[in-house]
């Protein structure tokens, strides 16, 4: 298989991630997209050729292009530099679940359940792929995925604490919170992926690269006067990013 194939197949994963990107926030399930401008039916053609509405004219996000970019280029990626020692065809299904998670998270700061669940098993076979079949491998997938949701749910209540104690001093209620619960699904089944104990060094790499992006936000919205308290900041993506990056840093 040549680049060009390689970058063909990266744009079709695009399409797909916008695709659902698209609908799964809606319908919790595949449906017809709609215009977000317009609110008529948005076709295949749109997706592939116009990248606008064919009603009204309104040109795809820049989400949507951005999206086509990153898919094509972690595709060429993955097929120079295979993840884990995974086939080309059996890391698509990754590249595939994880854009979506990643779009819907950015997007609308939310981890629907659908997608948790087939993120669970999804990302339990890649483990398995990955760890191997054997009893060792088994376990090591499981304590992976065990490892994670343990830490993550600790993590998720320590932030309901200290949101309950800040309300208290500020004499205010804050709706924000830190983690939301979909990060609790989305560590474990990277914790199955990655195993264990690979999965704890995804989460303290998530943690550092969060904290260095917060940091960048924070800086930003101040020099252009439009910072606010408890800015809400999707923490999935760097999540994914970590245990995408970290078989990399560490083999």
């Amino acid at each position: 298989m040549d680049l060009i194939w390689v970058a063909v197949i990266g744009a079709v994963c695009g399409v797909i991630i916008n695709y659902f990107g698209d609908v799964l926030p809606i319908y919790r399930k595949p449906g017809v997209p709609i215009c977000p401008n317009c609110s008529k039916r948005f076709s295949a053609y749109n997706y592939l050729i116009s990248f606008k509405c064919k009603n009204c004219g309104q040109g795809v996000s820049t989400r949507t292009i951005t999206v086509h970019i990153i898919s094509i280029l972690t595709t060429i990626f993955v097929w120079m530099f295979p993840y884990q020692g995974l086939s080309f065809w059996l890391t698509i299904p990754l590249i595939l679940f994880l854009g979506v998670i990643l779009v819907i998270d950015i997007e609308y700061h939310v981890v629907l359940i659908q997608t948790s669940v087939i993120g669970l098993v999804l990302l339990f076979l890649g483990g398995l792929f990955i760890q191997g079949f054997s009893l060792k491998g088994v376990i090591i997938t499981l304590l992976g995925g065990g490892a994670g949701f343990v830490v993550m749910l600790g993590l998720y209540y320590m932030g309901i604490l200290f949101n309950k104690v800040l309300s208290g001093i500020k004499h205010q209620e804050i709706d924000e919170v830190a983690l939301g619960f979909g990060d609790v699904y989305v560590t474990t089944f990277l914790g199955f992926l990655v195993g264990w104990p690979r999965i704890i060094g995804a989460i303290v790499l998530a943690v550092l690269i969060s904290g260095i992006f917060s940091l960048f936000y924070l800086v930003i919205l101040s020099l252009a006067k439009k910072y606010k308290s408890f800015t809400a900041i999707p923490y999935t993506p760097f999540l994914i990013i970590s245990a995408l990056i970290l078989p990399y840093l560490f083999k």
